[in-house]
C-alpha cells in the first residue's frame, strides 16, 4: 500500500452517518478490519483543489477494504485507512452507490474529530491515506 496526502474542506453532512456507524454489523466490521470502534457519525470533506481531486480519484481506484452488510438492501462500503490532521487514526468510508458524489469524503474515527481537532465548517483538513 502507498501513502497519499490530500486536503478537503470541512462541510456539514446530512446527519445519517451516526446511525450507520453504530449499526452492529458495521461497527463490528470497522473494529475487525480497521481497529476502529467509531464515534457516532462521520466527518465530511469536499475535495476542491484539482491536485487533491486527482489524488482522491487515484485512491478510489484502489481496492480498499470492504464493509459488507448482512442485508442486501444496504450498500457495501469501501474503506481506506487514514491519519487525520497528522495525529488521529481513522478511515475514509465510501458508500458503493452509483450517485455518490465524487468530490465527497466521509471519515470515521474513535473520537469526535471536530472537537478533537478544533474544526469548524470551511476549515481545511489534511489526510494521510493508505491505498
Amino acid at each position: 500500500m502507498a501513502r497519499h496526502a490530500l486536503t478537503g474542506k470541512l462541510v456539514s453532512g446530512l446527519g445519517e452517518g451516526a446511525g450507520f456507524t453504530r449499526t452492529e454489523w458495521a461497527r463490528r466490521q470497522f473494529v475487525e478490519l480497521l481497529g476502529i470502534d467509531p464515534y457516532p457519525g462521520t466527518l465530511n470533506l469536499l475535495v476542491e483543489d484539482e491536485d487533491d481531486f486527482e489524488t482522491w480519484r487515484a485512491i478510489r481506484k484502489q481496492a480498499g477494504l470492504t464493509v459488507a452488510p448482512p442485508d442486501p438492501s444496504w450498500c457495501n462500503g469501501t474503506c481506506y485507512p487514514a491519519t487525520i490532521g497528522g495525529a488521529i487514526k481513522g478511515a475514509i468510508v465510501v458508500p458503493e452507490i452509483a450517485d455518490y458524489p465524487t468530490d465527497k469524503i466521509e471519515i470515521i474515527a474513535e473520537v469526535e474529530l471536530r472537537r478533537a481537532l478544533g474544526l469548524a465548517d470551511g476549515d481545511p483538513v489534511t489526510l494521510d491515506v493508505e491505498a
